[in-house]
């Protein structure tokens, strides 16, 4: 997978803006040892080395869930202790690794169930210069980046995680209670900086701007049409 580098973020992260996000995070990391020497971190890890290892990491924790790939949402980073350095502000760290571990999650289109949190924590079983990550999910609200707004007086859904599924039954994501809609109609994945819809199989169909899904996840961009069964929605992000 892309990780965060020391020197600089990847440009392969596949985001409409991917080096000035990546940036922005690495900028915030560096701010947390802001006059510190390079003294400080000799035999220690940086904050944006941390972040790098974490990363990495996270492809460990994914599972394949309802919806495709998910990662835990409350994320417990342990490092030796004699790896941070004792001036940092834990939570301040923690609340940054927060922000790489949700870009990580958009830009691979995992889903996360809740709003990703992390607790930095210091164990001298592990070894120098290794982080261990371990995870639990603690399902919560998140903050939506699109809708499916209905045209037909058909309704107005947000879409809040990386994976949204859409159909007639209660767990899916988005409930739309019509015979037209199958029970699991419909999958939204946001990744990579874009967007993709794939129909779930369902009996009267998904189209994108008049054309049927068929096959394989196809993009989406906001503005599309799509017609869930008989129902028309249009496609936005917020």
């Amino acid at each position: 997978m892309q990780a965060l580098k020391r020197e600089g973020f990847s440009t392969e992260w596949g985001y409409t803006e991917p080096m000035h996000l990546a940036r922005e995070i690495e900028r915030r990391l560096e701010r947390l040892v802001e006059g510190a020497t390079a003294a400080v971190f000799r035999g220690r890890m940086h904050p944006v080395d941390i972040a790098d290892r974490m990363v990495r990491q996270l492809e460990f924790l994914d599972k394949e869930g309802f919806a495709g790939p998910e990662i835990p949402n409350v994320i417990i980073v342990s490092m030796s202790p004699q790896d941070i350095d004792p001036s940092i502000d834990r939570e301040a760290l923690a609340a940054e690794l927060a922000v790489a571990a949700d870009y990580t999650a958009a830009e691979r289109g995992w889903r996360t169930n809740g709003k990703i949190t992390v607790e930095v924590k210091t164990d001298p079983s592990v070894p120098r210069g290794v982080i261990e990550c371990d995870g639990t999910t603690r399902v919560g609200l998140l903050q939506p980046w699109g809708q499916l707004i209905g045209v037909e007086g058909a309704g107005a859904y947000h879409l809040v995680d990386n994976r949204i599924t859409v159909g007639r039954a209660y767990d899916c994501d988005i409930t739309i209670a019509s015979p037209e809609v199958s029970r699991q109609h419909l999958l939204i994945v946001r990744s990579g900086g874009g967007f993709q819809a794939s129909d779930l199989g369902s009996s009267n169909g998904t189209f994108i701007n008049g054309a049927r899904l068929e096959g394989s996840s196809t993009p989406i961009v906001p503005g599309d049409s799509i017609v869930i069964g008989s129902l028309p929605f249009g496609f936005r992000t917020v």
